[in-house]
């Protein structure tokens, strides 16, 4: 169960739905956000999932999770970067503010995790999922607080696995949810 549970809430596969959900709940019209949705999904799912995928395959990483912190510097440098293209496309195809501000949370908690990461490792399944129920909650209120639920059963996951120390997991949390509150004051949306 842990495992099946890290596999599906591993945080590059979770942002193409999150990226579904506030693109077309966000956007005008249906072809605005399917070209938001795309933009997003592509730089910020697709891109880094074939490179971790490729650098798997390759034995430069040990699994798609990138268990050792050794091994995190390259792949989290390539999704930061993917990352940034993704945050100035959205802004080049003219997207709403509820995906510039999401693209802005997702650039800066990537700095922060990869600077982070370089020292001690931090969770990233953690700043997922803790990211996305922040983001949610911030743009639908009391409606999207149930998914709060998903984030402690996947800090459970990880810690069953021994993937993090509490520690690890509760740093991952914190730190995201309170990059996206930030920033989601800075840009007026909470």
């Amino acid at each position: 169960m842990a495992n099946w549970i890290s596999d599906i809430f591993n945080p590059y596969y979770l942002s193409a739905p999150f990226f579904f959900i506030i693109s077309f709940a966000s956007s005008p019209t249906v072809f605005i956000g399917l070209i938001s949705w795309l933009v997003a999904s592509l730089f910020f799912s697709v891109l880094p999932v074939w490179d971790i995928h490729r650098r798997v395959r390759l034995g430069l990483v040990g699994d798609v999770h990138i268990s050792s912190r050794r091994e995190r510097g390259k792949p989290f440098i390539f999704s930061f970067c993917c990352a940034v293209l993704g945050l100035a496309s959205i802004y080049l195809i003219g997207a709403t503010d509820a995906m510039k501000t999401v693209s802005w949370a997702v650039v800066i908690t990537g700095a922060v995790i990869t600077i982070i990461t370089a020292f001690w490792k931090i969770s990233l399944h953690a700043a997922g999922i803790s990211s996305v129920a922040a983001v949610l909650i911030a743009l639908y209120g009391v409606r999207a607080l149930p998914v709060a639920f998903f984030v402690p059963v996947v800090l459970w996951a990880r810690l069953t696995l021994k993937k993090h120390t509490p520690w690890q997991l509760l740093a991952g949390a914190l730190v995201a949810a309170a990059i996206a509150i930030a920033v989601f004051w800075q840009f007026g949306l909470v």
